[in-house]
């Protein structure tokens, strides 16, 4: 699997900055960590966006299903002013917008595939394409749906796809390796250090979210968790040495 660091800022900085902004993402790097975690998802003309929830409402001024709107509509949207006046004026960033972003910064992602309301497979084909000539960003997709999964191997079979679950399911490694995945990602409120030896122990990279107490992830870590992903890179990079 592609090396990624052990902490991953959540959405980017997102106890600091609006969620899935590019202003939260340059917050994470000032902060000292190098890759954060994203959710994509497509606008009614399926365009590749960043937004973690199915409706506009809670993240954005605007209302409704995400994948109703086209890119020309989501892009007229504050994304920042919920958070706090500081970021009013944030926009909902394209897929393309965010990748150049983190490529000036120097920064990898983990990249989760969100269909939140539109066809899965459009849009694992879109994210395929828009991702599939960049060597700028390095670059971990991950996705709930198993099918996008799946087909994320024969779509870009030089990334690497994590599984994402909140509950580890009892036959795991055998629907792991029929996914062709090449990490799990784990809920960490569901994890004990007997399920992490369990997947570990059959060389599974083990993703935790979100975490965000510094006892628990040195927890986690020293149970051979491959990284952590976090709402708060500021606390988690002081308390927590870089792991060479």
């Amino acid at each position: 699997m592609i090396r990624v660091p052990h902490i991953i800022a959540h959405r980017g900085a997102s106890i600091e900055a609006p969620e899935n902004t590019i202003a939260a993402f340059r917050i994470a790097q000032v902060r000292g960590v190098n890759w954060i975690e994203c959710d994509v998802t497509l606008s009614a003309d399926d365009q590749c966006v960043l937004i973690h929830d199915d409706t506009l409402d809670r993240t954005t001024n605007g209302t409704g299903p995400i994948h109703q709107q086209d890119l020309s509509t989501l892009r007229t949207l504050d994304a920042g002013a919920w958070f706090s006046d500081i970021y009013k004026g944030e926009r909902i960033p394209t897929l393309d917008e965010t990748l150049d972003t983190l490529a000036a910064l120097y920064m990898g992602v983990n990249l989760e595939i969100k269909p939140s309301g539109c066809d899965a497979m459009v849009l694992a084909r879109k994210v395929a394409a828009t991702i599939g000539n960049r060597r700028d960003v390095p670059i971990l997709l991950s996705s709930f749906d198993p099918q996008v999964v799946a087909i994320m191997a024969e779509l870009c079979p030089g990334l690497d796809c994590g599984w994402l679950v909140e509950d580890v399911p009892a036959d795991w490694k055998a629907q792991y390796t029929a996914l062709k995945a090449a990490a799990l990602h784990v809920d960490q409120e569901q994890l004990t250090a007997e399920k992490c030896a369990e997947i570990t122990g059959e060389n599974v990279p083990l993703i935790c979210y979100t975490v965000n107490d510094p006892d628990r992830a040195r927890t986690l870590l020293s149970w051979g968790v491959r990284a952590i992903i976090t709402d708060n890179p500021a606390l988690m990079t002081t308390a927590i040495p870089p792991i060479r």
